[in-house]
């Protein structure tokens, strides 16, 4: 974690992690303000990208799916006291919302940590609003969009950055990405996550996330880091 060496009024000197540092100042403005301080921009400090949420306390276990919805296989599960970050939420077809996240936490034997997917709303105990997910004409939350490198017929969408693990999905020639950040795998190659916003019929819904090679889109943008675990 990043520290700062900060020199006192009387010559001394004290040291500080980022995170405190920003801890502090945010408590300091609720004073000086009267407004309740708020987390999430320390948050990015420490967590990387998103804001840290958990699945709700009286269930055993949240699905992730690669869609805002139902109608795929898991990518993972989450559980309570599970650190997710959440990113962003895009509603599904019935107009529900499901939020973007990675759980930073692994499953041994089950799954890696920094698995993504979609999660229901409903199953987080947060009630905060998310920022919704990029479209095709809102570039916020994500960083860029990019397409698939020219030489390229498809590129593979992985539940996490590395290639141990089925495919969420396909990107084509064609095809548009929304890009959020990226992560190494276990042998330091780079990943990007993103979020594919076409579908293509009977193959894959639109919408469907995953990490992609680092070296698979055609622009290269300045994306954050996912963060560590």
């Amino acid at each position: 974690m990043a520290v700062v060496k900060i020199t006192t009024s009387q010559g001394g000197t004290m040291f500080r992690s980022r995170a405190v540092l920003a801890s502090l100042l945010l408590a300091a403005a609720a004073l000086s303000t009267g407004v309740p301080a708020t987390a999430a921009p320390a948050d990015f400090a420490v967590q990387g990208i998103g804001r840290q949420v958990t699945v709700r306390s009286n269930l055993v276990q949240a699905d992730l799916k690669p869609i805002p919805g139902t109608a795929a296989p898991n990518t993972g599960v989450a559980r309570p006291g599970d650190n997710l970050a959440a990113i962003c939420f895009t509603n599904d077809s019935r107009g529900l919302p499901w939020v973007l996240v990675l759980n930073r936490n692994g499953i041994p034997g089950r799954q890696y940590a920094n698995t993504v997917g979609f999660i229901s709303h409903g199953d987080l105990a947060s009630t905060n609003p998310f920022v919704g997910c990029a479209t095709e004409t809102t570039v916020s939350p994500a960083n860029h969009f990019a397409w698939l490198r020219g030489d390229l017929v498809q590129a593979d969408m992985k539940p996490i950055a590395g290639t141990d693990a089925p495919n969420t999905g396909l990107f084509k020639q064609g095809d548009k990405v929304a890009v959020y950040c990226h992560l190494a795998d276990n042998r330091g190659f780079p990943w990007k996550l993103a979020v594919n916003l076409y579908g293509h019929a009977g193959q894959q819904y639109a919408n469907t996330v995953g990490f992609i090679p680092l070296d698979a889109t055609s622009t290269s943008g300045t994306e954050p880091d996912c963060g560590a675990s």
